[in-house]
């Protein structure tokens, strides 16, 4: 057996051979128990939102800074050829 089987044999053993004894919960302990329930604050039902809220916050802000890294040169770029050689009409007529 390995320590862990030994420690629990020995601790429920002496369990067994403890005296049973007044079983009955202190003078008061109920009343405690209640008001240190009704004193802790409620968690709140967006508990589990607000984990990972900031997580995905985090994941939309690098693929939006990804985005503008891998087209700034098209967004920085002067693109007033590029929009009269797409022209279809300037093309179909040849009035440039």
């Amino acid at each position: 057996m390995n320590k862990f089987d030994q420690q629990w044999q020995k601790l429920t053993a002496l369990a067994r051979q403890a005296p049973v004894g007044d079983t009955s919960a202190p003078y008061g302990f109920a009343t405690r128990m209640a008001a240190a329930g009704l004193s802790a604050p409620a968690e709140s039902p967006w508990a589990g939102f607000e984990r990972y809220a900031l997580r995905g916050l985090l994941a939309a802000t690098t693929l939006c800074v990804a985005a503008v890294a891998f087209n700034l040169s098209a967004m920085t770029g002067n693109h007033d050829d590029e929009v009269e050689l797409d022209d279809t009409v300037s093309q179909v007529l040849d009035l440039s």
